[in-house]
Parts: C-alpha cells; sequence; structure tokens
C-alpha cells in the first residue's frame, strides 16, 4: 500500500507573516490551490510565531490572530477538497523576552554567551540536545497532531545548531561519551560559529555532533509517526555543492535518505548565494537552467523510493515581494517535471499567491502541476535513465568543494560534466559514493564519470576497477583517486592501474597560458577538433608519467607566458609528462585527463575543453544511448523509466542570450529517435504538447513539429522479453 506522499506530490507553501493572518480565507486558499492543480499545503504552525492559540509554555502567540483558528479551519476545508496540509514548525530560537524566560533551554557559547540564529542575530538558538529543540519540540507536535487533522510536519530551518555547543547538556554528553572536553573555540564576532570549528581540533566533536543531530531529528519523526505511518515527516537539503552547511550544523544527506518521507530541496533560479545580497549585494544570480532538473536526479540517487520535490516558487528567495523572472521560472518548474521531480511552490507573503502583493506569478505552476497531476502513475516513481554516471564523493566535496570559483575544485567540475552531458543529449545520473556504494548500483551504466573524484577509499577503487576490467567505460580528471577517504594523499593514483599513469609528486595551476600537444590526431576522442598541434590546458593539471607512450593522446606543455610576447615561446614543445591519456583496461575502455577539463567545460566552454570531454564519453561507452536526436544543444532532453515505460521530455531553452531569459524563440520540427527493440509490443502517448511517432528500426522515431517550451512523450513497452530489457 501506498502512503499519500509516496504519490504525486504538489505542494504550496504560504509562509505566512504575522499580519497575513488577519481576515484568513482557507476557502479561498482552497480555490487557489484546485485552479492551480496543487494538492498539499505547507502552513506556518508554530515556533518563531506561533498562528494557533498555543498554551504551551514560550508560546508566541499571533497578535493579530484575535479569537479565530485559521489552522482549523485550513485542516477543514483542505480535506473536504480531497487534499492534503502539513504544518510548518520551526525550533530555530526565540527572541530576548522568551531567552530570558528559559535560557537553559538553549544553547551557549564558550564565554557564556547565548547561541545566535544566522542571519537573524536576535534569535538565541538551541542546540540539538537542547530542552527547546526536543522536549519543547515534542510537546508542540503532539498538541498540533492531538488539536488538528494534519497530514504531517514540516521541520524547517533544521540546521539551527551551527557551531560548537556548551551548555551543560552538550559538554556533560560529550564528555560521558567520548571521555573529553569539547575543544576550545576562538571567536571572531557575536555568531555562534568561531573561527576555528573546522580545524582538525574539532573534527571528533563535529562527528559526535552529527549523530545528535540525527538522534534530534529521529525523535522529532517518531512523535509525528506515533500519530500514524500515513502521517509525513520532513526537512530540507541542502548545498548538493557545497558542505559548508553540513559541516556547521550536523544535518546531512543521510538525514535525508534515512529519516525523511519525502526528499526536498531548496532550490531557486536566484539563490547561489541566498544571503549575499544582505551584505551589500544588491543584484540577482542565476544558477545553470539545469540545476533544479541536477538535483531531482541526485536526490533519486540517494534513495529512488522516496519522492523527490523541489522548492522553489513564483517570488524567490531575494526581493521577496516581486515576482522571480517569469520565463527562467517558467523553465526551471519544466525542468524539474522532465527529470521525474515535484513543484513545491513556495510563496514569501500574502495568504497565497493569489492574494499577494505581487501577483504576476501567481499562476505559474498551473501547466507543471497539471502535467504532473495527469501523468501521476507515470510519473511518481519514475528514475532517470543512466546510460553515463557522474560519480559524487562526498568525501571529495568536503575536501575541495568552495564557493570561490577560483578554489573550487569539485562543484565546477560535475557542473562541467553535466554540461557536456545536457549539450549532448545523453541520459545520465549520478552514484554516490558512500557507505552504500557497490558494483550493484553500476548496472546498465555504460561509463562513470570521475570529475576529480580526488577522495576514494581502497574499496571505492576496487569496485571501480571490477567495473571497467568487465566492460564498463571511465572517464577521470586530475587528481581523480589520489587521496584516501580521509583526505590522505597517496604516493600515487588509487586507480593508477586503470588509469595507465603515475603521478609525479607535483600538481600545477596552469593558468591562462597551459597547452597540451597533440600526439595522435587521428584518435576518435580529437574528432573535428580541425587542424591544430595544440589544445587549451587551463586550469590546473596534475603532472604525470604515462605507462605506455603509445596510449598517450597529448602530452603536457609547461606554461608559456605570454608576457612579453617576444619571449612567449619554447625551444621545444615536447615534455616527458602526459596530458590526455586513453586505454582499453579489461573488457572496457578508459579517458584520463591530467588537467581539470570538466571544471573548464563549465568555466570556460572552449571547443578543446567541451568536445573533447564529450568525445572522450562517446569513446568509452561505445557512442550508443538510449537516445539520439537532431535537436539544437539549447533543447534539453530529460529520459525517466518507470519499470517499462519511458517518459522522453524535451525542454526549450532557446532564447535570449542574457539570463534571465526573457523570451523563448521556438524550435520546429525537432526528431528523438528512442532505442526499442523492434519487435517490441509497444503504446506510444503525448503527454504534454504535439508529436507523432514513427517505428524506425530498432528504435521510436518522435517528431515534435513544433517546442515552445515543454513537449513529453510515453512509450510502453507491453511485453518485455530477455531482448526488450533495455
Amino acid at each position: 500500500m501506498k502512503y499519500w506522499y509516496q504519490k504525486s506530490l504538489r505542494f504550496l507553501q504560504t509562509v505566512l507573516r504575522e499580519p497575513d493572518i488577519q481576515n484568513y480565507d482557507a476557502k479561498a486558499v482552497v480555490d487557489y490551490m484546485q485552479k492551480a492543480n496543487a494538492n498539499t499545503l505547507v502552513i506556518n504552525g508554530g515556533g518563531v510565531i506561533d498562528f494557533f492559540p498555543n498554551p504551551l509554555e514560550l508560546n508566541k502567540l499571533n497578535q493579530f490572530m484575535g479569537g479565530k483558528d485559521i489552522l482549523k479551519d485550513v485542516c477543514q476545508e483542505i480535506h473536504k477538497a480531497g487534499m492534503h496540509v502539513i504544518v510548518r514548525v520551526d525550533f530555530r530560537g526565540v527572541e530576548k523576552e522568551r531567552f530570558e524566560r528559559h535560557p537553559d533551554w538553549f544553547g551557549k557559547r564558550m564565554d557564556g554567551k547565548p547561541m545566535r540564529s544566522g542571519v537573524a542575530g536576535f534569535i538565541s538558538a538551541p542546540c540539538y540536545n537542547s530542552y527547546y529543540a526536543n522536549e519543547h519540540a515534542v510537546e508542540l507536535i503532539r498538541y498540533l497532531f492531538e488539536h488538528y487533522d494534519f497530514d504531517g510536519v514540516w521541520e524547517n530551518a533544521a540546521t539551527f545548531g551551527m557551531g560548537p555547543c556548551y551548555c551543560e547538556r552538550c559538554r556533560s554528553k560529550y564528555r560521558k561519551e567520548t571521555g573529553q572536553e569539547v575543544p576550545e573555540a576562538v571567536y571572531r564576532d557575536e555568531g555562534a560559529v568561531p573561527v576555528n570549528y573546522l580545524d582538525r581540533e574539532f573534527d571528533s566533536y563535529r562527528k559526535w555532533k552529527e549523530q545528535c543531530a540525527f538522534d534530534h531529528i529521529e525523535r522529532l519523526r517518531r512523535t509525528v509517526k506515533s500519530f500514524g505511518e500515513d502521517k509525513a515527516f520532513a526537512a530540507e537539503i541542502f548545498d548538493l555543492y557545497n558542505s559548508s552547511t553540513s559541516k556547521l550544523s550536523g544535518i546531512s544527506h543521510r538525514n535525508a535518505r534515512e529519516q525523511f518521507d519525502f526528499l526536498i530541496s531548496c532550490v531557486f533560479p536566484d539563490s547561489i548565494s541566498l544571503f549575499g545580497d544582505m551584505f551589500g549585494g544588491g543584484g540577482r544570480e542565476y544558477d545553470t537552467i539545469n540545476n533544479a532538473a541536477t538535483v531531482i536526479r541526485f536526490s533519486r540517487s540517494l534513495e529512488p523510493s522516496r519522492q523527490p520535490v523541489i522548492c522553489t516558487g513564483g517570488n524567490g528567495t531575494k526581493f521577496r515581494y516581486v515576482k522571480s523572472p517569469y520565463v527562467e521560472n517558467r523553465l526551471w518548474m519544466w525542468e524539474i517535471a522532465g527529470a521525474g521531480g515535484s513543484v513545491w511552490n513556495n510563496y514569501f507573503n500574502g495568504q497565497c499567491p493569489a492574494a499577494a502583493h505581487d501577483r504576476r506569478a501567481a499562476w505559474i505552476e498551473k501547466d507543471v502541476n497539471a502535467y504532473l497531476a495527469e501523468n501521476e502513475e507515470l510519473i511518481a516513481d519514475s528514475v532517470p535513465v543512466m546510460d553515463v554516471a557522474i560519480y559524487y564523493s562526498p568525501a571529495t566535496r568536503d575536501q575541495f568543494a568552495d564557493r570561490d570559483d577560483r578554489k573550487d575544485l569539485f562543484s565546477n567540475q560535475i557542473r562541467g560534466a553535466e554540461r557536456v552531458l545536457i549539450e549532448r543529449h545523453i541520459p545520465y545520473g549520478f552514484v554516490v559514493g558512500d557507505e552504500s556504494f557497490c558494483l550493484e548500483k553500476l548496472k546498465g551504466v555504460k561509463a562513470v564519470l570521475l570529475p576529480n573524484a580526488a577522495l576514494l577509499s581502497d574499496q571505492e577503487a576496487a569496485i571501480l576497477t571490477e567495473y571497467v576490467k568487465a566492460g564498463g567505460g571511465l572517464v577521470a580528471s586530475f587528481e581523480s583517486s589520489l587521496y584516501d577517504q580521509e583526505g590522505k594523499r597517496r604516493t600515487d593514483f588509487g586507480l593508477a592501474e586503470v588509469f595507465g599513469c603515475h603521478y609525479t609528486g607535483e600538481s600545477v595551476a596552469a593558468g591562462n597560458d597551459s597547452y597540451f600537444l597533440i600526439k595522435q590526431s587521428e584518435h576518435e576522442i580529437l574528432k573535428d577538433i580541425g587542424e591544430t598541434q595544440v589544445i587549451m590546458a587551463g586550469g590546473r593539471t596534475a603532472v604525470v608519467r604515462s605507462e605506455k607512450e603509445m596510449e598517450e593522446m597529448a602530452g603536457y606543455i609547461p606554461v608559456i607566458p605570454n608576457q612579453p610576447p617576444e619571449y612567449a615561446w619554447r625551444e621545444s614543445l615536447e615534455s616527458p609528462y602526459a596530458g590526455i591519456i586513453v586505454r582499453k583496461e579489461g573488457a572496457g575502455r578508459v579517458v584520463y585527463f591530467a588537467h581539470t577539463i570538466d571544471r573548464e567545460c563549465f568555466l570556460n566552454g572552449h571547443e578543446d575543453y567541451t568536445e573533447i570531454y564529450g568525445n572522450a564519453i562517446d569513446y568509452v561507452t561505445g557512442g550508443s544511448y538510449h537516445i539520439r536526436t537532431d535537436a539544437f544543444r539549447s533543447v534539453h532532453c530529460s529520459l525517466v523509466r518507470n519499470e517499462n515505460s519511458f517518459v522522453l521530455s524535451l525542454i526549450n531553452t532557446t532564447g535570449t542570450q542574457q539570463r534571465p531569459i526573457k523570451e523563448l524563440v521556438p524550435v520546429k520540427d525537432v526528431r528523438v529517435w528512442l532505442n526499442i527493440p523492434e519487435d517490441a509490443d509497444i503504446e506510444c502517448r503525448v503527454l504534454w504538447g504535439e508529436a507523432v511517432f514513427e517505428r524506425d528500426r530498432d528504435s521510436v522515431l518522435v517528431k515534435v513539429p513544433g517546442l515552445t517550451e515543454f513537449v513529453s512523450v510515453s512509450v510502453t513497452v507491453k511485453k518485455l522479453t530477455e531482448r526488450n530489457i533495455l
């Protein structure tokens, strides 16, 4: 039996401000949801401010409540309409008046001052062991379920426990469980996070704190589930690319995989630096247009059985009173739907989007929700078809990710690999290099990409070696496998046998004037590069020696400074070091790039990076994928699978040059071939837009006469045989 939260989820979250409770009209909210094709409401409950008559200790009643109880009205109207409602609770902390009533319920800095919560400097924060976040939180959740007919709980701002805590509970618990004292903190300001918190002296404490965070969330989950397994519990999953939040708070993807009933990530088109504008900025930055779909694919890799949802919305997280760019947001939501995910429309002011100050994006999610609702049976349990897998190494993220592009050696590598896969319309997904990684996770995967997967355990390296020798493809870059899982540098690559080269002990920052000398111009990975002896090799390069000269496609040339130009030359472009190595290992094929080519695919985008990297993927896979198409690179193709049904979606991003995209240029006569054996009994359906189908030998040819925003089709193999299992 499936519970409601295991089916199609189409959320509206009204993040109510305190005065929004006045004249609250639950029927109008439900009417909006019905017209917007939503099926679940998330509404403020309690914590920061209570939106119900809360009789419990340390309450903070909404000053505009009067005698009305909007939560009773909401539950009644939502359920009458056959929809669901989740209550939002927030235990990030309290203001001064409440704190002073029970200072022992909250966290402490080493100097005895209260811990402060993020940018809200007036809020005193609890820790994961504190009374406020545990006994008090449990009591509040119990009260809400006992007095209201909620379908679940949303713990907002679950990462409140930043930095170390020196309250008596934490000190005694840490001492009892580890035999140690909490390390001494060095503070720079009034914040909760000391400047030395990420140093080695806190390593053991941070690991201990992760378990405290896990225990806190598990306690709240058990409380929710005590009212029935059909009651849902979830909280946010934060940054896919940067580990700072999980390092500082102790909340990680482990919590999502093991404790949340659906996987929710907050990913807005303009939220690259969520708090940046509060400190002197003023504009909006725009994330890569495919990033929401990336998070859906990643969520499915964490736990395929959980519904992945993106919390986004019509008015963004910056300039919350004004809509985000409309066309960008539409594409953002179609990308989510195409990848098999659901939309959580998050509005930050007003009772609902139709009652907000800015109503220009009030119905932006209507079409996307309609598509998800109409095709629930096909989409809800779908997973990405994964011809190619990007290897996501949490250990590498923790050590090499950085929000500064000049320092980052993780995030941009993945983004660059994705750029090439998307431009070449290659179906892909993620495999996560954690304790769950095994050879079974690579079943059906034609190639694995290691975008500077620098930290790999011996076990991970052994699994990847076995995968390649059995016929899998591998494309790796820079320092992949040079470090063990703890971050200790090996004397050589852990995958040196597979790469066919050895590390010399040096990695160099190549900058703008580094090149590779082409040695075998006729090889297929250099296809269509053109008549040249050298190619770009910017970024950073690991200096390596190959085992067999015949496997070198290009050699490393040390930097040639470009000023003064008269001296910008070398006596010889030859060197004893390799730049690109192509080889066969067992039944598999391998390409190793000594430089950060995937990073440069994203940050630079020159053909010497994107085309060669794409050619390398084609080489190790044999160039055969579930789909092929004549669509422009600006048309994103997403292929997901639900048992024996395939859903192919096309998202058109062809538009104005600058971000945000202001208008789309319709694309005509797009053809996509989906590989389906000729003798398979199939059923084809158009799910959204216009398309026609033809049989073309071992393929189904999908013809799209016109693509403005989004087109989606399904192909179901009605009778599976051994040959028809793709």
